[in-house]
């Protein structure tokens, strides 16, 4: 559904105010992306290429 306005805050998922403007606290980063984050971490670490073509 997209507001009139069509600006989407990107920490609270309201419309009509962008982040920088947002009165609520940040959002923190969920756990899927901390645990992808990790195991990329744990590739480079180990020597796997990640980008292998």
């Amino acid at each position: 559904m997209v507001q009139k306005s069509g600006i989407q805050c990107y920490n609270c998922k309201e419309y009509g105010h962008v982040a920088r403007e947002c009165q609520k606290p940040k959002r923190a980063k969920d756990a899927a992306y901390h645990r992808e984050k990790m195991l990329l971490c744990k590739q480079e670490e180990a020597g796997i290429q990640l980008n292998a073509e």
